[in-house]
């Protein structure tokens, strides 16, 4: 039987490459170098964007194609170019805007300003609450108030969303899925460890394996050639897509029930640990260099 070889792996950030504390461990930085040294094309694939993600990028020393905002956005994160974006119907985006102020959210507006920056807008009018601020102050969210988003432009709006308590997110979740149906891709990501969902909405044609393949076919490689780790339910169609899917030891069940393998959780360097056995197994084949 012939044995597969890889040319690229597409990691997840959050809960990941960064363990339980959001940082990166010195094992894991080596070991992402192991697998550039082999060869391998490494692509970050997360949900946060670009500046949310640029001092992760910073710490780990690798700066090339990257998948941000759910696959809603790649980037070339050493010339600091946007290659591709998806972005919302303006309309579209102020129907959701305005079912979720109606139920009394402020909302959370990631608009994509083609200036190399992303920028938040929430709603001015509605007060915040309690899962709101303290989501804002974990992520260091810089943003700006301008009124009821149901009337906003919307013409550069990549995501819109609300941060809420578990208790009340699937029943949010539910009301948007019955009203807009197949016309928005709508996600509940777990924060692990400050007690709140948070809630993303996008133009249904955004995942993360469509921005992995962008990335791909820049380099020349194949679908089957790719290994793809995460470990929340936004890393679903990388991972089922991929040549090997690979869930966090730490991932949600839905994940780990996709996944080709489970390796160890993000508090005990499973990423790195897979990463070296990869290298060491000698599966890489260096990938061809894209433009």
């Amino acid at each position: 039987m012939v044995q597969q070889i890889y040319r690229m792996i597409a990691i997840d950030l959050d809960g990941t490459l960064l363990s339980p504390q959001s940082t990166v461990s010195q094992r894991t930085k080596a070991a992402v170098h192991q697998a550039l040294d082999a060869g391998l094309l490494v692509c970050f694939a997360t949900g946060r964007n670009w500046t949310e993600s640029r001092a992760i990028l910073d710490t780990v020393e690798h700066y090339d194609k990257a998948v941000f905002v759910g696959g809603a956005m790649v980037v070339d994160t050493n010339k600091e170019v946007t290659l591709h974006r998806t972005l919302m119907a303006p309309q579209l985006a102020r129907d959701v805007c305005a079912a979720l102020e109606s139920m009394g959210h402020a909302v959370l507006v990631l608009q994509d300003t083609n200036n190399g920056g992303c920028e938040y807008l929430v709603s001015g009018d509605i007060e915040l609450d309690e899962s709101t601020v303290k989501w804002m102050a974990v992520t260091e969210s810089t943003v700006k108030r301008v009124g009821r988003l149901s009337r906003y432009e919307h013409d550069h709006t990549i995501r819109v969303g609300i941060v809420a308590s578990p208790d009340l997110s699937a029943g949010i979740k539910a009301k948007l899925e019955e009203t807009f149906g197949k016309r928005i891709l709508c996600q509940m990501l777990m924060a692990i460890g400050y007690g709140v969902h948070v809630m993303e909405v996008f133009d249904p044609a955004v995942n993360k394996w469509q921005g992995i393949l962008h990335v791909a076919a820049h380099h020349g490689v194949r679908a089957e050639e790719i290994i793809a780790i995460g470990d929340d339910i936004n890393d679903l169609t990388m991972i089922r897509n991929a040549g090997m899917g690979v869930a966090m030891g730490n991932a949600r069940a839905e994940v780990k029930a996709a996944a080709k393998r489970i390796i160890g959780t993000n508090s005990e360097d499973g990423l790195a640990i897979f990463l070296e056995e990869l290298v060491a197994e000698h599966k890489v084949l260096p990938a061809p260099q894209g433009d």
